[in-house]
């Protein structure tokens, strides 16, 4: 199959797994002779370079205040007309605009994390959906539980690049200097647990481990994050990377000794398959059916209790202690990576898959069902323009204020 063109779409090209899945897979399918671009939905993000610096098209498909959520929607489908297959991560405008691609072009809908928003995105319009692709057997059980066709459901485990030689040249972690410990990803607590991470700092601290930290990325709690590693004295102990390109941030974290992931949920974390093919030891949260699926424990990697910062602390402080322990784990998670995280692996699984629907396509057994949009994904009012929605938030928003300021005043009387 040679000169495929393949739409990967998402809302934002931001710091995350689901972003460092789509810049792996477009390199490995140009491997196959498949033509990848990025399309963005919603708006650019931090990594929305990224691509370029590969050598890919990036085709912003952002919305106009003028314009409706309707209007946006047809314009993403336009946009994907000329495309000859269509993988989507978790775009609201892509998947709503399904019904209104050519019958020709299959529609592949990857469910990246085990949340209700993913599930309400990815699932959504299935009438239009050729294949469903889940990155856990836990998420692919729920979108089952959800009413996913199973016909159409499938798990495909994410993939990275892996060193074929060991790559810590001078083995994990040299007896005499710090522990490294690297945080990498979306600086948000909600999911990430980043709010957790001062306290297993200073809990490392004042049981004297030698340790020093760094964390890459950028997000919501990324102000209040430096205010606690402030407000607790730990400035020196912790270096913030911000967001970084994709491959400055992975030449960062193949320096560590440890990554530290303190999530409260995650889908099939890539950053996880990522530490674990430099040779870098996990420490992550045990998620029942994820993480407990990739790590075994205390050979290649360790696991913490969710939100059990003192768990955290007793891993790192042996961890700091037994540097052989540290070498010997780091050997451990790169040949685990390696025998069984390949990308090799997932991008042939997607190939096949790619290759499966476009021929039920163009033989005819598979053909757009309604050629309209699915509107349960646009919400109230998708009809008027965004303008209009952000004026009745604003108008709202003053008229709250307006009256709690009132009420105010006669609770002072």
């Amino acid at each position: 199959m040679q000169s495929m063109k393949i739409a990967l779409v998402t809302y934002a090209l931001n710091i995350g797994g689901m972003e460092s899945f789509m810049f792996g897979l477009a390199r490995r399918l140009r491997d196959f002779g498949m033509e990848a671009t990025f399309v963005v939905t919603d708006s650019t993000g931090a990594w929305h370079e990224n691509p370029l610096a590969d050598g890919f098209r990036v085709l912003g498909v952002l919305p106009r205040k003028w314009q409706s959520r309707r209007r946006h929607a047809k314009r993403v489908a336009k946009a994907l007309h000329d495309f000859d297959a269509v993988i989507l991560n978790h775009s609201r405008a892509a998947q709503s605009a399904a019904g209104l691609l050519p019958d020709p072009t299959p529609v592949i809908a990857v469910l990246h994390n085990n949340t209700d928003d993913i599930y309400r995105v990815g699932l959504a319009n299935p009438a239009n959906i050729d294949c469903f692709v889940a990155v856990s057997e836990q998420v692919r059980e729920q979108a089952l539980m959800l009413d996913a066709p199973p016909e159409k459901t499938m798990f495909i485990r994410n993939g990275v690049e892996v060193f074929p030689e060991y790559p810590k040249i001078h083995g994990s972690s040299l007896p005499g200097r710090p522990l490294k410990v690297v945080f990498a990803g979306r600086i948000e607590h909600e999911q990430k647990g980043v709010l957790y991470l001062p306290g297993i700092i200073a809990g490392v601290r004042d049981k004297g481990a030698a340790a020093t930290f760094f964390v890459i990325g950028d997000g919501a709690d990324a102000r209040e994050l430096q205010a606690r590693v402030a407000q607790q004295r730990l400035d020196g102990m912790v270096t913030f990377h911000g967001a970084l390109p994709h491959s400055e941030a992975m030449r960062v974290l193949g320096e560590a000794d440890v990554l530290i992931m303190p999530s409260h949920y995650e889908g099939q974390p890539v950053t996880l398959f990522e530490a674990m093919a430099r040779g870098v030891v996990p420490l992550v949260s045990r998620l029942p059916g994820i993480t407990d699926e990739v790590i075994s424990e205390g050979r290649d990697g360790l696991l913490a209790p969710v939100g059990d910062e003192g768990a955290f602390v007793e891993q790192l402080v042996s961890l700091a202690a037994d540097r052989e322990r540290v070498a010997a784990m780091s050997r451990a998670a790169w040949r685990s990576a390696l025998e069984r995280f390949g990308i090799e692996s997932m991008t042939g699984r997607y190939v096949a898959l790619l290759e499966k629907c476009i021929k039920e396509r163009r033989v005819g057994s598979a053909s757009r069902k309604t050629g309209v949009l699915d509107l349960s994904l646009l919400g109230k009012r998708s009809q008027f323009p965004l303008f209009l929605h952000d004026a009745k938030r604003n108008w709202k928003s003053l008229f709250r204020d307006g009256r709690g300021a009132e009420k105010g005043v006669c609770h002072g009387n």
